[in-house]
């Protein structure tokens, strides 16, 4: 049988024309995931201090101060501190909207940070930054709204007794909903992690 003998200077240019592969593309997306995260966090921080800051010394004027003041005066026949107490529930909805909105950047670029970290020594993926983004938003979300119903709850009694009730019972079913849905995230990532150390353990 003939062989055909094959020069090493051949051998050298396939080598050099074989275009290399795309190895730094996990990397960079990591990179990518990181810087993102950061500029996010960092702009909505300030953000979120200032709105519950604004949010707690409205309650404070509002339940220490505006309201006792109007104790017993009406307006037009309706009693002065429910119109009040409304208005003043309204403001904090606001308040506590826009604080939702930023906090909503801040767990996502959380998240975003936590998946680099955690995935460091493996590739990246974007859905592996979903299911972390789930997992804190519910976490996160659960926190926040159960601190806006404590600022919340003396202004829906004062408007209606039952109303502070139906709210609770409104939030404890949402909470339970997102629990499931971050730990379904969670639980997700578990999984691939423990496949992926058993392939390695077992090779």
């Amino acid at each position: 049988m003939n062989y055909i003998p094959v020069s090493n200077s051949y051998i050298s240019a396939r080598a050099r024309a074989t275009p290399p592969k795309p190895a730094t593309t996990s990397k960079a997306y990591q990179e990518k995931v990181s810087k993102e995260s950061k500029a996010d966090l960092m702009g909505a921080l300030p953000s979120i201090t200032v709105g519950v800051i604004a949010a707690i010394l409205l309650w404070l004027f509002g339940n220490l101060i505006f309201i006792p003041i109007a104790e017993g005066i009406e307006w037009f026949g309706y009693p002065l501190p429910q119109i009040l107490t409304f208005v003043i529930l309204i403001a904090l909805v606001a308040f506590v909207l826009k604080i939702l909105v930023d906090v909503r950047k801040a767990v996502d670029a959380l998240a975003g940070l936590a998946a680099v970290e955690i995935g460091a020594p493996t590739d990246v993926t974007k859905t592996e930054v979903e299911h972390y983004t789930t997992a804190m938003r519910g976490i996160f979300y659960i926190i926040i709204v159960s601190l806006a119903f404590l600022l919340f709850s003396d202004y829906l009694a004062m408007i209606h007794p039952a109303l502070s009730g139906v709210v609770l019972l409104a939030i404890v079913v949402w909470a339970i909903f997102q629990i499931w849905r971050s730990v379904k995230a969670i639980s997700s990532e578990i999984k691939r992690y423990s496949t992926e150390w058993a392939g390695t353990v077992l090779k």
